[in-house]
């Protein structure tokens, strides 16, 4: 008993050492977070990010208005992070989707993340942006399409990169998106594989001239958002992206 309890002991101070050098320092890097489109709420959202941000302790602002995402405001932030798709509805949802993202937005989130930003894309963000454009070729990935939410599970494919630590496989309720991956197997972190075997790749990394970029794929719920494995992920990619 006295070995289990001094053990204990370690493990608690072990985790107040690394709690303290996160509050450490007034000087934080600071999240822009770009949440929130038809068919997925911002209020969940928000409310899904804020934890894993709170205990890396990264002050993060929250939009909505696609046209805030732009080179001037980028200037004041450390970090991107964007769940939402690249579709907006102008003239009302019984009318065709536009794609909102322009040619300058583009061009600033890729210079952004080429100057030494981290980018952390979640969920729908790999989905129905214009094509052949520097997001893309940022990503490194493209949309290939959904079934209904189901139950799903989210295996770790790297499991020595930092982005992964302590996070084992885990089974969430979910919107498994499949996507189009375009980068090698040594960039793959996550597949999901649903029960009728239905695969995908589903979370990678990537070094961008000075910054990073990492996508997980799981959002669509608040389950998934919330999951303690995905927590994980969350906050492991926010030290990562910031090199922490």
């Amino acid at each position: 008993m006295r070995i289990l309890w001094t053990g204990a002991l370690l493990v608690c101070a072990a985790a107040a050492q690394n709690t303290s050098k996160v509050y450490s320092t007034a000087r934080r890097p600071h999240a822009l977070a770009l949440i929130g489109d038809r068919y997925h709420s911002p209020v969940y959202i928000r409310d899904g990010l804020a934890p894993a941000l709170a205990r890396e302790n990264i002050p993060v602002t929250f939009i909505e208005e696609v046209g805030e995402l732009n080179a001037e405001n980028l200037k004041n932030f450390q970090l991107l992070i964007i769940l939402r798709d690249g579709m907006n509805w102008p003239n009302g949802y019984n009318q065709p989707a536009v794609k909102w993202m322009t040619d300058a937005q583009q061009q600033a989130i890729w210079d952004f993340v080429h100057n030494g930003g981290g980018f952390l894309a979640l969920h729908n963000s790999q989905g129905i942006y214009p094509p052949g454009g520097l997001y893309y070729k940022l990503f490194g990935g493209d949309y290939n399409g959904h079934p209904k939410p189901y139950v799903f599970t989210v295996r770790i494919e790297d499991k020595n990169h930092p982005v992964t630590a302590g996070v084992e496989d885990f089974e969430i309720f979910d919107e498994q998106h499949t996507v189009k991956y375009y980068l090698d197997r040594e960039h793959l972190l996550l597949r999901s594989i649903a029960r009728d075997n239905l695969a995908s790749e589903a979370g990678w990394w990537r070094d961008m001239g000075k910054g990073r970029f990492a996508y997980l794929a799981p959002g669509h719920t608040p389950e998934a958002l919330g999951h303690p494995m995905m927590q994980r992920l969350m906050r492991n990619a926010l030290n990562w992206l910031l090199r922490q």
